[in-house]
């Protein structure tokens, strides 16, 4: 097996793996780990000092880190925000505010059901999922490759917002299989606190 297949193989085996331990999690723990990160994401001075926010949707009844305390808080905070949406294969900025109108996208994530793109010049945070994440600022993600092409294009037109993974600390892991594509966080938010991983964040 050559070495772009075992990467393959080793991403693969570990997002099975993180799906299944996040899945072993009662549904009462997710609710009140999602609802700590959310707090230490809105008390984060980038977050608190930012203009325009990108964030997931999380979607409703999966075991990702919710972002709906976010969303309430962010609209509270008067901030602009925009979220991921899949277009011919990319992932886009779609603006955004609290209480319009979704519809399940592609892969069952929610995405406004008018889509207006956003100006992504001025993207100061990205709050992003991620299956899996080590302590260099390494993520996995869901093996679309989505948000690697989409932090790659921000960063080739000068655009360099902070990049923040949201996660529970059961999804820290010694090392995950990287290669040359795969992009970095500036910091991840998980239950218990913040992790750093550069002088960004």
């Amino acid at each position: 097996m050559d070495r772009e297949a075992t990467l393959a193989a080793e991403k693969s085996a570990l997002r099975v793996m993180m799906i299944e331990r996040r899945g072993a999690t009662s549904e009462q723990s997710r609710v009140a780990m999602s609802m700590a990160i959310a707090g230490r994401v809105l008390a984060l001075p980038e977050v608190v000092n930012a203009h325009h926010i990108h964030l997931y949707l999380s979607i409703p009844g999966s075991t990702e880190v919710s972002t709906s305390a976010i969303i309430d808080g962010l609209a509270a905070m008067k901030k602009q925000l925009s979220v991921p949406v899949v277009q011919n294969g990319e992932l886009l900025t779609a603006a955004f505010e609290k209480g319009c109108a979704l519809r399940p996208a592609q892969f069952g994530q929610p995405e406004p059901e008018a889509i207006v793109v956003a100006d992504e010049s001025h993207l100061d945070v990205v709050l992003m999922p991620l299956l899996a994440f080590d302590g260099r600022g390494h993520r996995i993600g869901y093996g679309k490759g989505f948000y690697d092409r989409f932090l790659r294009r921000l960063l080739l037109k000068g655009i360099t917002p902070c990049r923040i993974g949201l996660s529970f600390l059961q999804q820290k892991v010694e090392a995950v299989p990287v290669d040359a594509g795969d992009e970095l966080l500036d910091g991840v938010v998980h239950e218990h606190g913040i992790i750093r991983f550069n002088s960004n964040l």
